[in-house]
């Protein structure tokens, strides 16, 4: 399972969150306005697996392929 984390209303963080969607990804979205302490220095939005970050800030869907080894 993935983790994506990102911020309540923020148009960056919903639309790359389609790139999860398009790769048919199994993840949880978690809104670090609800839970800060997972932010910690990350530039969000930020996508993890098993605690380690995979993209982080403005990724393309081009940069999420090479992170998961598809691209």
């Amino acid at each position: 399972m993935y983790v994506y984390l990102a911020k309540k209303n923020c148009l960056a963080c919903d639309q790359q969150e389609r790139y999860l969607w398009a790769m048919g990804l199994p993840y949880e979205r978690i809104d670090v306005d609800d839970r800060p302490e997972l932010a910690g220095n990350l530039e969000l939005p930020a996508v993890l697996k098993d605690g380690a970050v995979l993209v982080q800030g403005a990724f393309s869907e081009e940069d999420l392929a090479r992170a998961l080894g598809r691209g």
